[in-house]
Order: structure tokens, then C-alpha cells, then sequence
């Protein structure tokens, strides 16, 4: 059963006025929500499947890379990565978040990392069981209202040139009994 509460006035405790309850968020901006709100969500979807060889230096993971505009200053950006692939050696794939080319929350050199593929078939099987990889990173900046920021899934490989394939096993593309799939980059500005 639906309750509706109708009233033409309502009127203080004091009895002195009444309150108007017309709409209460209309004029609202990002400046005036609290600190912790979110302010927007944007993101990078892909089902593209490529092949790229790593290097041992960050390279783009299937130009999964956005651009944010802030609409906070001082804002800070959770970064979720959902991705999906095959990798040759894939205990050797250090994957890693850059904003605006430099890595971030991953510590001291380049063997450290956000993220590794997890490896779900412990035996080379190229036409199925792909890796996948799941993690988020909560980025504090010193964001400016209207100037953009980049963030990019990025990885790099301590053996230098192992192959990489996104959303698809080496093998063959998905179809019948392959598997494949979809890979993600989300960003959520929250108001610092």
C-alpha cells in the first residue's frame, strides 16, 4: 500500500511562518555538496581485442586511458579496473594506474604494483581460461576545477617481451568453446 501526504501549508513549530517545499535541490552545485559526495562517474568500456608485446616500461593495456574533468578542487578519484585477457608469463606483468603519465599508489620502483593478472589454469591452455584482473586505487590530487586529468591502466613486464592479448586467450578469438570478454577503467570524483 502506497501512503501520500498531502498538505497545502505547513506551518513552524512556533507558529510564526510557514515552510515553502519547493524544489530544495534546484541552484545546488558541486560547491555545495559535502565533502565526500560524489561528484561524477565516468568511465572506459572496450570489448576491442588486441595483442601487444610488453616492455619494461608502462605501456597503455588496450588504450584503456580517460580523461576527467574536475568539477571539485583538492577532489579525490577512485579508480576501478575490471580486465580480462591472456598473458604469456604472467607472474612477471605488473599492472599499475597512471594520472597524467606518472604512476600512482604503487610504491618504491617499477617491480611494484596494483595489480597482477590471476592466473585461473595453472597449465598453458592459449585457445581458453583467460587471466583477469580486479582492483581499485583511491587517488587524492590537487585537482583543479576545469583542468583535466588522464588516467590510464598501465603494465610492464620484468621479462621484456612477453605477449599480452586483451579481452581473448592467444589462441583464437571466442567462439564455441573460447572464452573472452570485456575490460573497464571507472573513475568516480569524490569531493575532498
Amino acid at each position: 500500500m502506497t501512503s501520500k501526504l498531502k498538505t497545502d501549508v505547513l506551518e513552524t513549530v512556533s507558529g510564526s511562518g510557514t515552510i515553502a517545499l519547493t524544489n530544495q535541490l534546484s541552484g545546488m552545485t558541486s560547491a555545495s555538496m559535502p565533502s565526500g559526495s560524489v561528484l561524477q562517474v565516468v568511465s572506459y568500456y572496450t570489448a576491442a581485442q588486441t595483442a601487444q608485446t610488453m616492455s619494461t616500461s608502462d605501456q597503455v593495456i588496450n588504450s584503456m586511458s580517460k580523461v576527467i574533468t574536475p568539477l571539485g578542487a583538492n577532489s579525490k578519484f577512485l579508480v576501478q579496473v575490471r580486465w580480462v585477457g591472456e598473458i604469456t608469463s604472467g607472474q612477471d606483468v605488473c599492472f599499475n594506474i597512471q594520472m597524467n603519465g606518472t604512476r600512482v599508489n604503487s610504491g618504491g620502483g617499477r617491480a611494484y604494483y596494483l595489480g597482477m593478472g590471476m592466473l585461473s589454469y595453472h597449465l598453458q591452455n592459449d585457445n581458453s581460461t583467460p587471466e583477469t584482473l580486479n582492483f581499485s586505487t583511491l587517488v587524492s590530487t590537487s585537482s583543479v576545477i576545469g583542468t583535466d586529468i588522464t588516467f590510464r591502466l598501465v603494465a610492464d613486464c620484468n621479462g621484456g617481451s612477453n605477449p599480452i592479448w586483451s579481452n581473448r586467450c592467444f589462441g583464437s578469438a571466442p567462439s564455441g568453446g573460447t572464452e573472452g570478454g570485456t575490460s573497464e577503467l571507472i573513475i568516480t570524483e569524490i569531493k575532498g
